[in-house]
């Protein structure tokens, strides 16, 4: 039989409870009696409130990943995607390892679909929104400035603590147009902390200082706090002048703060960030979850060292390396990352590849739109409110109070569902008003690489977004990245990739799955 599924529930945040992976179970049980799929187990014993974060905790995910090993079942059901992998990149690498065993992942709630071209798809949908975003950026911009130079207040109703708005006795388009003045008893506080911390007095004295005197003015009727402070301390507005759009105001805010006091006061602020950040700065590992040792096969995980004049030095280091287990050297942490992402750069800037995977792309976009995706929507809200009637009929029909709370949890449930629905389908009629055609497709691909190799955010970006696996050598390294036909990786195991590496030959093993050199 090839029609076996099991159903895999979890809590996606704090504020749900078990009523609610009832509710998935049920959506979850109805998408397998529509598809005709038979439920032979279900999983939901999972309750890390983080998909993203506590990965590990998920006993029933890894358990369910073992059962699948046997054979026993050919589809897993999910409620949505987000209750079985962190992000894409998760979601690919579960796939293809549940892909061995025959296994496929189905959604009873979202129009998914597993083609290439669904990352590279999402990003330009991110992209167009943010090129919308500078478009009406730059409209609020221009009238802002007209605001600024004529000296009239910009904000919203409330103003800087120190200040108050006072009418102009002018109208604008919004209202009254308002100017800014100094409120005295505000700004006395506002001036003793200045002078006191410029002098050296701690924030915590300052602020236990001013909350003892009875006479002072509390803020929005509660004590002051340090945090109030920290943020007034960095407000520049306090000396009368501001820059914004590249230009330096004198002309909306009135000073409060001596320009000298404020030096001091921001002198002495970063001298005590430097000095409590000096244990507490992270360094961020890009590969983590991704890089896997040629030699032996195991997690590849950050490492650190101080080099001879003090320099901290920062490295990828096989786990077993660790217990002196692999022969392995470590990897200089900075190198691989550039490599990584310099070879991801290089795929997408050959136009053979970037043919591929904008054909890829524009595929996906036609798959996801199209008029089944929008008809299977509209009959799952149609089912469901019916469902949600025959509910209603029933609870006017119940005869004890019991019944009745068991038929308004299922109607909270379904509430839910149709929701989820709701806005799966807004997000759909919204793609398909804004289809891309493939020169801008192209036009993006094109833009997307030419950040700088040198920049740590654009590394991230290229490794988050588009490599899948990373297996390293001491010199070699080998990128299973997701913009290639899926089906290829499947095909790429361990043993080839290291059969090729200790060979003479430096070839590709895939188009998926490439050889690159680097200066580890």
């Amino acid at each position: 039989m090839n029609n076996l599924a099991v159903i895999y529930a979890r809590f996606s945040d704090a504020s749900q409870n078990a009523q609610t992976i009832d509710g998935q179970i049920r959506v979850c049980t109805q998408y397998a009696e529509k598809m005709g799929l038979q439920v032979v187990k279900v999983y939901d014993k999972d309750k890390a409130k983080s998909a993203s974060k506590e990965t590990e905790k998920r006993k029933d995910l890894h358990k369910m990943f073992a059962d699948a090993e046997t054979g026993a079942f050919q589809h897993i059901i999910v409620y949505k995607m987000d209750r079985f992998a962190r992000n894409r990149n998760e979601s690919r690498i579960f796939k293809s390892e549940l892909a061995k065993h025959g296994v496929r992942v189905l959604s009873a709630t979202e129009n998914i679909t597993d083609d290439e071209g669904g990352e590279l798809y999402e990003m330009i949908l991110e992209w167009n929104d943010e090129k919308y975003s500078q478009r009406l950026a730059k409209r609020i911009r221009d009238g802002l400035i007209t605001s600024l130079t004529n000296g009239t207040y910009t904000g919203g109703a409330c103003v800087h603590y120190g200040y108050k708005l006072v009418p102009t006795g002018k109208k604008g388009k919004k209202g009254d147009i308002h100017k800014v003045e100094i409120d005295e008893p505000q700004a006395e506080i506002l001036r003793y902390a200045f002078k006191e911390y410029a002098n050296g007095t701690s924030k915590k004295a300052i602020v236990d200082e001013i909350n003892a005197d009875e006479k002072k003015p509390t803020y929005k009727g509660k004590p002051f706090n340090v945090r109030l402070f920290e943020k007034w301390f960095i407000n520049d507005k306090y000396t009368g002048e501001f820059e914004r759009f590249d230009r330096v105001w004198d002309n909306i805010y009135p000073q409060i703060i001596d320009k000298a006091t404020f030096e001091k006061v921001q002198e002495r602020l970063k001298a005590n960030a430097n000095y409590a950040g000096v244990n507490k700065a992270i360094e961020p590992y890009f590969l983590t979850g991704k890089a896997y040792c040629m030699k032996c096969g195991t997690a590849i995980v950050s490492d650190n060292g101080t080099a001879r004049n003090g320099t901290k030095m920062f490295y990828y280091v096989c786990k077993r390396k660790r217990k002196n287990q692999c022969p392995k050297k470590r990897n200089n942490k900075n190198n691989v990352e550039r490599s990584v992402a310099s070879f991801v750069v290089d795929c997408l800037s050959d136009p053979e590849i970037r043919e591929k995977a904008v054909d890829d792309c524009m595929k996906h976009q036609d798959q996801r739109t199209s008029d089944d995706g929008l008809k299977s929507i509209d009959t799952r809200l149609a089912n469901a409110n019916a469902d949600i009637e025959q509910m209603t009929n029933a609870f006017i029909m119940a005869k004890n109070d019991t019944l009745r709370a068991t038929i308004e949890k299922k109607m909270g449930e379904m509430e839910i569902y149709i929701k989820d629905l709701n806005k799966q389908k807004a997000q759909l009629k919204l793609e398909r008003s804004h289809k891309l055609n493939k020169q801008q497709v192209i036009d993006y691909v094109k833009e997307l690489v030419k950040g700088d190799l040198d920049d740590k955010a654009f590394q991230k970006r290229m490794i988050d977004r588009f490599v899948v696996k990373v297996y390293i050598d001491d010199g070699d390294f080998f990128v299973s990245v997701n913009f290639f036909e899926q089906s290829k990786t499947e095909t790429i195991s361990f043993d080839d990739a290291a059969e090729i590496v200790s060979g003479s030959a430096v070839r590709f093993l895939t188009p998926i799955l490439h050889h690159h050199p680097f200066q580890g």
